[in-house]
């Protein structure tokens, strides 16, 4: 079965360049000039992915992303498309539920290999208990455990749901609000740093049980990932 894109930009010529680097790729594409008509198609029928950008009038990306994620649909992969530099809105829209970013102007190749990362994730996603094995690590999240080589690399509960959520969502940009948000609360009012101090933990935990594979990369300016498997 074909998978189906759409695509929503303003700009006839942005369409038309997605359309150009996306259709060879044998996806079925639709598309949408505001976030009005875009919601109105995602009402109405189901696609794989949805490439959006930012900024557009009257309902821009973010509010459109907000309705998808809070009332429409909880699934759909989110693929944001955003000016150079600007990091705020990334982090924004990584914190609202966008699965990953693409900067203008971007390499066709690069959003491409983009796209069949998303989708790819999007298929991979684990039963809430269910064993998995994510470069070598077997997680087994009814027990909280995290092994490598039969030895259980002894994480906290809050360092194991953070990389929990990471390595079942390989290749996605969490930002570091996003995370506080998803595993302290929206009340917790402690900052950044929490974060960043539990990722130090569960490397330092990774390489004392031997585990030397870069696994937990840091996107500079706006939180980590657990590489995607090639």
């Amino acid at each position: 079965m074909e998978e189906r894109i759409l695509l929503v930009d303003d700009e006839s010529e942005m369409r038309k360049l997605l359309r150009v680097c996306l259709s060879p790729q044998g996806y079925l594409l639709e598309e949408a000039p505001n976030g009005e008509e875009a919601l109105n198609k995602i009402t109405k029928d189901h696609y794989d992915i949805i490439i959006l950008d930012i900024m557009m009038p009257e309902m821009d990306g973010f509010e459109l992303l907000k309705k998808l994620r809070n009332h429409l649909d909880n699934q759909t992969p989110v693929i944001l498309l955003t000016a150079l530099g600007d990091t705020e809105r990334v982090v924004e829209g990584l914190r609202i539920g966008a699965d990953d970013y693409m900067v203008k102007p971007f390499e066709p190749k690069v959003l491409i290999a983009r796209v069949q990362s998303v989708l790819r994730r999007s298929k991979k996603i684990n039963k809430p208990n269910e064993t998995y094995i994510v470069k070598d690590l077997v997680f087994q999240p009814s027990r909280y455990q995290v092994s490598f080589n039969n030895n259980v690399i002894p994480l906290t509960k809050k360092e194991f749901q953070i990389f929990q959520r990471l390595s079942s969502n390989r290749g996605r940009v969490y930002s570091r609000e996003h995370l506080l948000e998803l595993e302290w609360g929206m009340d917790y009012e402690g900052d950044n740093r929490t974060v960043d101090t539990h990722i130090k933990n569960i490397r330092e935990k990774l390489k004392a049980t031997n585990y030397h594979e870069p696994i937990i990369e840091t996107v500079w300016g706006i939180g980590y990932k657990v590489l995607d498997e090639k």
